[in-house]
């Protein structure tokens, strides 16, 4: 598989007027074991069929940090952006095989981004009780160029 921009979640940041970097978006980690078959017309994040999230006993879904909206006019693209979401400290036993950035929309989550491939070469990882950090690319969780 490779990443995905979901239909829903990028109509999301067309039309909601509350933006990346005004809305609550969040990232899931999904485990190894996960039937789940991302499609980029699905609606809904937590919802998902045979979606199975990390399990161990330290994990929680993380809060993105530092969102932000670039205009870069030199290079005419704008920029989606964040921190490196980390999940902390994460105990052996069990492997991811991606991660889901979503919009909290205090119900399923409006589905934006399936990423199975970070920056740091990392997807999938099996967790070894280190800390686990998604590397965001440094052109950004996503980028619009124009010709």
């Amino acid at each position: 598989m490779a990443n995905i921009i979901y239909n829903a979640g990028l109509r999301d940041l067309l039309v909601n007027t509350k933006t990346f970097d005004t809305a609550t978006y969040k990232v899931l980690l999904e485990r190894s074991t996960s039937s789940y078959s991302p499609d980029k017309d699905d609606d809904s994040i937590l919802d998902a069929e045979g979606l199975v999230q990390i399990t161990v006993a330290t994990y929680a879904i993380q809060t993105i940090g530092s969102p932000t909206i670039t205009e870069v006019d030199g290079s005419d693209l704008v920029k989606i952006d964040c921190a490196n979401p980390a999940f902390g400290a994460l105990e052996a036993g069990q492997t991811v095989k991606a991660a889901v950035v979503f919009r909290d929309d205090s119900g399923n989550g409006i589905p934006l981004l399936y990423i199975d491939t970070d920056s740091g070469g990392l997807l999938p990882r099996a967790l070894g009780g280190g800390n686990f950090t998604l590397e965001i690319a440094a052109a950004g969780l996503i980028t619009f160029a124009q010709a």
